[in-house]
């Protein structure tokens, strides 16, 4: 306590500060960390993974299918969010098809996303606060690791999870923190009206239950009386012009986009997401409390303390909103405990408690430790992934620059000669080497049969063999063939799955596949052109039913 008290105007100064001097240093120090670990990532390429290495390819197929001229929704089966694939075809115009270009495309996004994400905390909180959450929201997008995952468990599964997190993380602060006083200039306003917009449309390329998510949000702060309804149309009407623009860019048919969500969404049972809803908030619920501590502001009883503009069930409403939308994303997530928006929730708190006037007789030693309250508060939820993923890319730049990492043999003439597994000799080791076998097994299989007239499908759970040997992609098929968008219940007609495909690689028994589409996949005689331990390779018989005119869908991947 003596030390508060002896530094409390420095610690004042230091915690709440956002003048133009300190913002400017906030940003600089932004600057140098973002493209220090940028150039670091560029420089590095592809991580060694030793994770869930199998879902990376996922990312790799659409991307592939995008730069080779095919339009997602249109030319295959996707339900899963475009955005991913679209700033990884940008990796590959950058780089080349490798896996490095996922980490090219993550480094590019986050500079495109943090830098309005620090214009619009620079009207909200200090600068302490702005670097703190802007830092956050970058790691969100380039760090190679699972949320939820340990640090050193590295690889690129479910990367719309953490760009959909960057996205709602940016929203909810838009939607719910009003600018701080003397900062409501209504050019501002406006702009982040068509920002707000533009997020709102990068939210449905992420993940549909994040566009849900933030829907539900512009819904709450409507209900708090935040968003005028000027702004409100303004932000309707950003985000239908940024629709329309990315609709266009990409040549996605709207009723496409929407019909593959619907397949998706058919196939998936409430029961056992409510379920996970309910055991997750039961895990979960011991920081609500912590969250609500700082309206216990609003009730001190002190009329000149109480700021009546704010009345406190909004903030409990606020507060109560993120904590249910990010227990909503983590129970239709696959992802383990991890909750980003919760640090959402310790800034809103946080501002609550350093935006309260002080009343007269209040010492200033007290206003100091208030002060240290919402430091501490932001910190509690903000610095532990911020040093997760510090870690992780630690953990990524000793691996590789040590060449702790083996490759499948393979694959090194290969594009995807970048495909590094970390040398472990523990049950992820095992893991991996068993994919790597996987992998080799694939590419060799291919390489005996392929020819320039064969257009190949691989319906398998992911696809890295077409991008690897530089095949072009046939029209029709999936990125990724998993029980998550593809059920009995709901799933897409067999004929689109083919396309204009004249073979079909598949794991062995079509064990997915026969159970979906039963008598309809026994019909189309398939033949066996080779199988091996993990994979069989088919042609299919000219004429057979399920396959789509040839001319038509050429035409279409054109």
């Amino acid at each position: 306590m003596y030390i508060v008290r002896k530094y409390q105007k420095q610690i004042d100064r230091f915690i709440c500060s956002g003048n133009r001097g300190a913002y400017f240093r906030a940003w600089a120090l932004l600057v140098v960390a973002l493209a220090t670990l940028g150039t670091l990532i560029f420089r590095l390429g592809a991580p060694a993974m030793n994770g869930r290495s199998w879902d990376t390819p996922i990312i790799l197929d659409g991307a592939w299918r995008i730069v080779n001229g095919q339009v997602s929704h249109r030319d295959f089966y996707n339900y899963l969010g475009d955005l991913p694939f679209y700033m990884t075809a940008l990796g590959m115009k950058l780089g080349r098809p490798c896996v490095s270009a996922i980490d090219y495309g993550n480094v590019v996004l986050m500079a495109a996303l943090v830098l309005p994400a620090m214009a619009v905390l620079r009207r909200r909180t200090s600068a302490l606060a702005a670097f703190l959450f802007s830092l956050f929201i970058g790691l969100l997008v380039i760090t190679p690791r699972p949320l939820g995952d340990p640090y050193d468990y590295i690889d690129h599964a479910m990367l719309y999870n953490r760009y959909g997190e960057a996205f709602i993380v940016l929203l909810g602060t838009i939607v719910f923190l009003p600018p701080r006083p003397g900062f409501g200039k209504r050019w501002a306003d406006w702009a982040e009206a068509v920002l707000a917009g533009g997020v709102l449309v990068a939210l449905l390329g992420c993940k549909l239950n994040y566009f849900v998510v933030g829907l539900g949000f512009f819904g709450v702060a409507c209900v708090m009386g935040r968003l005028r309804i000027g702004w409100m149309l303004l932000c309707l009407c950003g985000a239908a012009a940024f629709l329309a623009i990315a609709l266009a860019l990409s040549k996605i048919p709207l009723s496409d986009l929407v019909n593959d969500y619907r397949i998706m969404s058919a196939g998936q049972r409430p029961g056992g997401k409510i379920h996970v809803l309910v055991i997750q908030g039961l895990k979960s619920v011991v920081w609500l409390p912590v969250l609500l501590l700082p309206v216990w502001e609003g009730f001190l009883g002190e009329a000149e303390r109480v700021d009546h503009r704010q009345p406190a069930w909004r903030h409990i409403l606020a507060i109560v909103a993120i904590f249910g939308g990010a227990l909503l994303l983590l129970s239709t997530n696959t992802q383990i405990g991890e909750m980003p928006l919760l640090g959402l929730a310790a800034l809103y708190g946080a501002e609550m408690i350093l935006r309260q006037p002080s009343a007269p007789a209040e010492a200033p030693f007290f206003v100091t430790v208030r002060h240290l309250g919402a430091l501490l508060l932001v910190l509690l939820f903000l610095l532990p992934p911020i040093l997760a993923g510090l870690k992780t890319i630690r953990f990524v730049t000793f691996a590789v620059m040590k060449k702790n990492w083996d490759s499948p043999e393979a694959l090194q003439s290969t594009r995807l000669n970048d495909f590094r597994f970390v040398r472990d000799e523990a049950t992820r080791g095992t893991d991996s080497r068993a994919y790597m076998e996987e992998l080799n097994e694939g590419i060799e299989l291919l390489r005996r049969h392929a020819d320039p007239e064969m257009r190949l499908n691989a319906l398998l759970f992911s696809n890295p063999y077409q991008v690897a040997l530089g095949l072009r992609p046939a029209s029709g098929g999936t990125v990724c063939l998993c029980r998550v968008g593809f059920t009995e219940r709901s799933h897409p007609p067999l004929a689109r799955l083919l396309g204009n495909a004249t073979h079909i690689l598949t794991e062995r028994g079509c064990k997915e596949l026969k159970e979906v589409y039963g008598a309809e996949w026994d019909a189309l005689h398939l033949q066996v052109v080779e199988q091996t331990g993990h994979f069989t390779l088919f042609k299919i018989p000219e004429g057979r039913a399920g396959q789509l005119d040839k001319a038509k869908m050429d035409g279409k991947a054109r």
